[in-house]
């Protein structure tokens, strides 16, 4: 949590205030959030204009007008969210939050705060030279939407783990998390925890449909919140109202109506209706 649901939204809530406008520093207050061998001070010298807020997977992407620092090309700023991050964009300067780890001053005085309660987040430059130094971004594999039904269902050809596990690695699919794992499994009637290579290929492309529904639903809802998560302008996302399974163990299914039931698949709670799942 965020998954690519919620980074969309945060992207999108966050790209109208932002575009157009000059990052004139940046300020950190926690060394851990920056990971990057390129100074985050050089900002301050090229002072670039924001063009785009993007994402890949689960990554945030901020586009500037390029900067040539030697033999790299700066793209823009990448924020990995990881369990709490968030990003807020505020109209003017304030002071810091106390889980307030990086702040991005713009040219008219308005800000980009970076919190993360857990730490575990962090941000650095994405370069033409990401995938040579960059092991996350080198492995990080396409999402569920950028993908045809065809090319989703090669991947898992021969697999023996389950197929929640694979759903779960970003460097075989990105952008999904326990939720929307859970989430689509139940919409394409398969078990978390079955293993892959049994499922056929009309299942996965199924699957793969009902992925891309689930996400485009949470995407029109602005994602979920149940923790952490906000928009860009301080909102909580709604989808968490849709869910059929995550969170609901030992309440009824609205399918069928039995209970659902609760294991464990790749060291995550997993939720799922073993009457309408097979």
């Amino acid at each position: 949590m965020p998954e690519l649901p919620e980074v969309e939204t945060v992207a999108r809530t966050l790209a109208p205030d932002i575009i157009g406008k000059k990052i004139v520093n940046i300020i950190c207050l926690n060394n851990g959030s920056w990971q990057d061998s390129l100074d985050y001070k050089i900002i301050e010298q090229y002072k670039p204009k924001i063009t785009k807020v993007g994402r890949r997977g689960k990554l945030l992407l901020m586009y500037f007008e390029s900067i040539n620092i030697a033999d790299q090309e700066i793209y823009g700023i990448a924020f990995h969210l990881k369990m709490s991050g968030r990003l807020f964009y505020y109209a003017q300067k304030k002071q810091s939050e106390n889980h307030t780890r990086l702040i991005f001053t713009l040219d008219d005085n308005s800000c980009i705060f970076f919190d993360d309660t857990r730490k575990f987040g962090y941000s650095r430059f994405f370069t033409n030279k990401s995938y040579e130094n960059w092991e996350f971004w080198k492995k990080l594999a396409k999402d569920p939407l950028e993908m045809e039904c065809e090319e989703f269902a090669l991947l898992f050809v021969g697999k023996k783990a389950s197929i929640k596990s694979l759903l779960l690695q970003q460097d075989i699919i990105s952008g999904i998390g326990n939720i929307y794992a859970d989430e689509a499994l139940f919409k394409a009637k398969i078990l978390p925890y079955r293993v892959a290579s049994t499922i056929t290929k009309d299942e996965l492309i199924n699957l793969h449909a009902c992925l891309v529904s689930v996400l485009e639903e949470s995407i029109a809802f602005c994602g979920s919140s149940i923790k952490d998560y906000r928009t860009a302008k301080g909102d909580v996302g709604s989808f968490q109202n849709k869910f059929n399974v995550y969170g609901r163990n030992g309440e009824h299914c609205y399918i069928c109506h039995n209970t659902l039931n609760k294991l464990t698949v790749a060291g995550r709670t997993t939720i799922f209706c073993p009457y309408c799942q097979k």
